[in-house]
């Protein structure tokens, strides 16, 4: 969270003057006392600035940290290789083999903020809609399975009324076995969908945070509150890409192979059938999805200029 110090009045510092600020100028990036705030909304050129109470200024930035939450330093510094934020202290010991190292405020002067939170806000949307798609696979998955379990129940019916007293036995054996495997299914597609649930509502926060926080926050907050976002982005898009391996998410079919010998041999037979689950493989691509890293884009973008500048 970002410190409660107040915010002085950046006219009053000029004039060697600490004056705590009542007022906060997006245009001009600084606060404002009331009085340096009547002049501004006097003055010419900056009567259209947008000016807000300082309250108001505080409670919509301080969810954006600009120190590195590793060293407590001002990030002032970007490292185009990692595509990361960085202090004095990471450059110096994680990244002193990085090349074209650049100063972070250049790098959030030359970036389209509007384009990297549409792109981040784009992918956000994608992977909602597949999770979204993969509760209602799941929940349609788990009402299938109860209905093959009653199909299960149905036959083992039919076979006891031929079977009599010996059946009871047989049925109670069956049932149990094929009630264990869905109670472990539906416990399995159960624990998956409250995951994938708190992963949506993750993913909304975030989606919120762009439009109610980035647009009131300054070029610097909001590029690294754009970036921050994007990382925990791509760890849902890693969730994803890592589900395909998870068995939770596979999808499950409980059958029962019928032993059609079972009249001719009811006073032998030790089992009813054998109950198996069958596993198919879900489509857990993101179609359409945006390029991953805005800030990738970003950085090609900049370097794409220095190019044109050199020539």
């Amino acid at each position: 969270m970002a410190s409660s110090k107040p915010i002085p009045c950046g006219p009053c510092i000029e004039g060697k003057v600490n004056t705590k600020a009542d007022f906060w100028c997006y245009n001009c990036d600084e606060g404002l006392c009331s009085t340096c705030s009547g002049h501004h909304r006097r003055s010419k050129g900056t009567r259209d600035h947008k000016i807000i109470g300082i309250k108001s200024h505080k409670q919509s930035v301080q969810v954006i940290e600009t120190q590195c939450d590793k060293h407590g330093q001002q990030l002032n510094l970007y490292c185009p290789s990692h595509l990361m934020p960085c202090c004095d202290e990471c450059i110096s010991n994680s990244h002193s083999k990085c090349t074209e190292i650049k100063s972070l405020a250049s790098v959030v002067e030359k970036t389209k903020i509007e384009k990297s939170k549409e792109s981040v806000e784009k992918e956000i949307n994608s992977i909602l809609q597949l999770l979204g798609k993969i509760v209602n696979d799941k929940s349609q998955n788990i009402k299938r399975g109860e209905q093959e379990y009653e199909s299960i129940k149905e036959f083992i019916v039919k076979i006891r009324n031929e079977i009599d007293k010996h059946l009871t036995h047989l049925e109670k054996k069956i049932c149990n076995e094929a009630d264990t495997i869905l109670n472990e299914e539906k416990s399995k597609a159960t624990d998956l969908i409250t995951e994938i649930e708190e992963k949506q509502k993750n993913l909304k926060k975030m989606q919120d945070q762009l439009h109610t926080v980035i647009p009131h926050a300054s070029k610097l907050q909001s590029f690294l509150g754009v970036h921050q976002i994007e990382q925990q982005v791509h760890q849902c898009q890693r969730y994803i890409d890592d589900l395909e391996k998870d068995d939770r998410a596979k999808e499950f079919t409980i059958k029962m192979e019928e032993n059609n010998e079972v009249e001719k041999i009811i006073k032998k037979l030790g089992s009813l059938g054998e109950l198996t689950v069958v596993k198919t493989d879900m489509d857990l691509k993101i179609r359409n999805k945006c390029e991953k890293g805005s800030t990738s884009r970003i950085t090609r973008t900049i370097k794409h200029k220095q190019h044109d500048h050199e020539h």
